[in-house]
C-alpha cells in the first residue's frame, strides 16, 4: 500500500506542476504559439543611370532610368518621338550608359557628335572598353586585348595613335582599326 500512495502522490505532484506551467504560459491549457519578430527583406533600390533625351521626341530632357536600360526605354519615358523623327536612325535596342545623350534626328540630320547613334559614340573607346569588345576589333586576339587594357590601367590613352607608340600593336593592325576606335 505504501507504494501505491506514493505512485498516486506523484502523479497528483506531476499534475499540479502540469497545471502551474500551463497556467504560466497562456492560462488556458492552450499551446501558446511563439512567433519571432524577423523582418521581411526587402529589395535593394535597383541603381538609377541619367540620360538626356533630345531631337525629335515628345518631351525632351533628362530622364532618370534603371540601370540596364535600353534607347526604347528612354524614348518611351521622353513620350515617344513624333512624326518627323527619322524611325531608322537609332537603334533602340541599345543599352544606354550613364550621362549619355540620345537624340533623334530629323529625315537628313546629322546626330550631334556624343549623341546616341553619332559616329563617334559607335566607335570602341580604348579606355573603357571590355577585353571582349577589342578582340572583335580585326587583328586583336586575347593578348593584344589584354595588354591594351594593361596598358591603359597605369596611363589612360589620350590619342588612339598611342596604341602603336607604346608598342600595343603594329602598323598594321592600327591601320586596319583606326577609323573603327577612340579615346573619351
Amino acid at each position: 500500500m505504501r507504494r501505491t500512495t506514493l505512485i498516486l502522490v506523484a502523479i497528483v505532484a506531476a499534475a499540479v506542476v502540469a497545471l502551474i506551467v500551463a497556467r504560466a504560459h497562456g492560462g488556458d491549457g492552450q499551446a501558446v504559439a511563439v512567433v519571432e519578430d524577423i523582418p521581411a527583406p526587402t529589395r535593394s533600390p535597383e541603381p538609377l543611370i541619367v540620360v538626356d533625351v533630345a531631337g525629335a521626341v515628345a518631351r525632351p530632357g533628362v530622364y532618370r532610368l534603371a540601370a540596364g536600360s535600353r534607347i526604347a526605354d528612354a524614348l518611351v519615358a521622353a513620350g515617344g518621338v513624333t512624326a518627323e523623327a527619322d524611325q531608322v536612325a537609332l537603334n533602340r535596342a541599345a543599352p544606354i550608359r550613364d550621362g549619355q545623350r540620345i537624340y533623334v534626328p530629323r529625315p537628313g540630320e546629322t546626330v550631334p557628335a556624343g549623341s546616341a547613334g553619332s559616329d563617334a559614340q559607335l566607335k570602341i573607346d580604348v579606355n573603357h572598353a571590355t577585353a571582349a569588345e577589342l578582340e572583335a576589333l580585326p587583328g586583336i586576339g586575347p593578348t593584344t586585348a589584354a595588354r591594351i587594357v594593361r596598358s591603359r590601367g597605369g596611363h589612360p590613352f589620350t590619342r588612339v595613335e598611342e596604341l602603336q607608340t607604346r608598342g600595343l600593336v603594329t602598323a598594321r593592325v592600327f591601320a586596319d582599326i583606326k577609323e573603327a576606335i577612340t579615346t573619351r
